[in-house]
Formats: C-alpha cells, sequence, structure tokens
C-alpha cells in the first residue's frame, strides 16, 4: 500500500511538472515517470461524423472596411438561427513572431486596439489582401513584418500544417495563419504605415516577458496564441 501512494505521489507530480514545464516555470522532476504508451497511430480527425449546418441566406447588413452579415443556419434540428457575422475585406489574416536567435528576443509592437479602446502589445500582423498581396500569406506576412517591424529576410516558419488556416473567432469569417522568422534584418527605408495605424516598435522582449504580457492580459488574443506557437516552435529548434 505504501509503494502505490508513492507512485501515486510521484505521478501526480509527473503531471504538475510537465504542464509548469510548458510555460517555462518547471525543471524536469528528479523522478519524472515516462509517458504512458498508447496503441492509437492517428489523431481522430474532428471533421469524422460532423452534423450538417446548412446556411440559407447570407445578407450584407452593414459594410465598411468590416460587414456584418446576417446568416441564416438550417441547424440539425431543422431550426433555422440569424446569426450576426463579421466579415473584413481580403482572404484571411497573418501574423509574425520574429525572433533574434543572438540576443534570445523576440520584436514586437505595441498599438491602440480601438475594439477594447486599449493600447496593447501584439505581433506584426495585417489582412491578406488581393491587390496588395495577390491574396498569398507568405506575401503578406513579409509585408506586414517589414511594414510593421522594419524588418525582413530571415528564416521562415509556418507554424501551421500545410494548406491550413486557424478561425479567429467564433463569430468571424477571417482565418489566421501565424509565421515564426528567425533573424530578420532591419529595413533602411521601411514602407510607410497605414493611415489608421500608430505602432510603436519593441526590441529585445524575452520569452519570459512575452508570458508575463499574456498572463497580464497586456496581449491581444490573437497576438498571445501566436506567440505560443512560436514559443513551442523555437523549443522545437533548440533555440530555447
Amino acid at each position: 500500500q505504501i509503494e502505490s501512494m508513492i507512485r501515486d505521489y510521484k505521478l501526480v507530480w509527473w503531471f504538475v511538472g510537465t504542464i509548469l514545464m510548458s510555460v517555462g516555470h518547471f525543471e524536469t522532476p528528479a523522478f519524472a515517470l515516462p509517458l504512458p504508451s498508447t496503441t492509437h497511430t492517428s489523431t481522430p480527425s474532428l471533421q469524422k461524423d460532423e452534423k450538417t449546418f446548412k446556411i440559407i441566406r447570407d445578407k450584407v447588413v452593414y459594410s465598411r472596411w468590416r460587414s456584418i452579415i446576417s446568416r441564416v443556419v438550417q441547424m440539425p434540428n431543422g431550426n433555422e438561427v440569424d446569426f450576426d457575422i463579421v466579415d473584413q475585406k481580403g482572404v484571411g489574416a497573418a501574423t509574425i513572431f520574429a525572433w533574434d536567435s543572438k540576443s534570445k528576443t523576440a520584436t514586437i509592437v505595441k498599438e491602440y486596439n480601438p475594439g477594447p479602446n486599449k493600447v496593447l502589445c501584439g505581433l506584426a500582423a495585417g489582412i491578406v489582401e488581393s491587390a496588395k498581396h495577390n491574396s498569398d500569406f507568405d506575401e503578406a506576412a513579409r509585408q506586414e513584418l517589414e511594414e510593421e517591424c522594419h524588418l525582413s529576410g530571415g528564416t521562415w516558419h509556418r507554424l501551421l500544417n500545410p494548406n491550413t488556416s486557424m478561425a479567429m473567432d467564433k463569430y468571424v469569417v477571417t482565418e489566421i495563419v501565424a509565421y515564426l522568422v528567425v533573424d530578420p534584418t532591419k529595413v533602411a527605408n521601411p514602407p510607410p504605415l497605414d493611415a489608421e495605424e500608430d505602432i510603436e516598435i519593441i526590441e529585445g522582449v524575452s520569452i519570459k516577458e512575452i508570458l508575463e504580457m499574456i498572463r497580464n492580459g497586456e496581449m491581444n488574443c490573437i497576438g498571445a496564441l501566436s506567440s505560443l506557437l512560436a514559443i513551442e516552435k523555437l523549443r522545437e529548434l533548440s533555440e530555447i
């Protein structure tokens, strides 16, 4: 019975240690237990056996840079529900986490977020426009990094699986692709910001500082998620 209690104690601490390690707060426990073996050979698809949701009608009820769409959807039980959906010009959006491998720090941005009416930190980011970027996510990412962080070049990593983007929000059409760029260089004559932008470039930000920003609510949600994906990739690259 004592041996069983000791093993349970170790298992609990292995679990806690694993979680804390994922946010950089803990070293590997001396008594870390091996992960249990599994017989699963692939990740179950979220698309499997999905219910059917049929769009009956889309109607634009407000339109400027962003639009509000009245979307009537037939639910699996037959009910028709009218949702307010946010759309914006472009085919999606890109976020870029810029990393310096020598200083082991990132370059991020600080700007006014009119929705929450707050000045928040975030990453270089922008809408993927058909005219400006030819609807190309990679090209949009490079241009936005140069425009907002005055950086160019470097080694690029797409942080999602190939041909994959992630939904911005439950009620938003826009989907996002996140990027990590390692060792971009400064641009002497960067392109001008868009008229509505007032961006402060913040260099030399450590991973610890970024995680604190996220915990303190000082970074917007999209920037936070993209930063966490980039941090995981940096671990994989043995950068941190």
